[in-house]
């Protein structure tokens, strides 16, 4: 190799780890402005934190004493957030790459199928087990996608990892997507649901 090459590649190396360093710092940024925002509302509020989740995208607690999840993101600096009544969770899949692996659901009719609406969500007719494939082998995101049952049949799709090259499913970070599944799995399965 000669000089320029060398020179050339360097360059090519400074530039992407500063564009990654720079990306990365933003990113910390408005994680860290939204849990301030987060902590805040907390206080105010007075939301009883038995768990807590503050990813790069949203924030999630779940109060037990109020029986509520708690979504929030940031949005144009504005934070915005849902309360999820835990009679109002219906159903939640464990995905990978879109693909539903693990799904938890509530037996019966959504709010607005039974006051005469469609859902175009056909989600809820997947069965409650594993959907492993030996094909599965890595993956580039984790999400949780949430059915709320309310009027609107509301989704909330939550991810939790994203990669831009797959990684081995032995080495993901899906650990926090795991617990909170557990935990919308225990609610659907043990909160009685109100009659629309």
């Amino acid at each position: 190799m000669d000089g320029t090459t060398i020179i050339v590649c360097f360059s090519i190396a400074t530039f992407c780890f500063t564009f990654i360093f720079w990306l990365k710092k933003s990113e910390n940024k408005y994680k860290y402005q939204k849990t301030k925002m987060v902590d805040l509302l907390i206080k105010q509020k007075d939301i009883h934190v038995n768990k807590f989740y503050s990813g790069p995208h949203f924030d999630l607690i779940n109060d037990t004493v109020n029986k509520q999840i708690w979504f929030f993101i940031l949005q144009h600096q504005t934070l915005q957030y849902k309360i999820i009544p835990y009679d109002e969770l219906f159903q939640v899949n464990y995905k990978l790459d879109g693909h539903t692996i693990k799904t938890a659901s509530r037996s019966g009719k959504l709010k607005r199928e039974l006051i005469g609406g469609k859902v175009y969500d056909n989600s809820t007719s997947s069965p409650a087990m594993w959907k492993k494939s030996n094909d599965f082998r890595m993956a580039k995101e984790v999400r949780l996608t949430i059915l709320i049952d309310d009027i609107q049949a509301t989704t909330l799709d939550l991810v939790f990892h994203t990669s831009h090259l797959p990684v081995d499913l032995k080495y993901i970070k899906d650990e926090e997507a795991k617990d909170w599944f557990n935990v919308f799995t225990h609610i659907i399965e043990k909160e009685e649901r109100k009659q629309a």
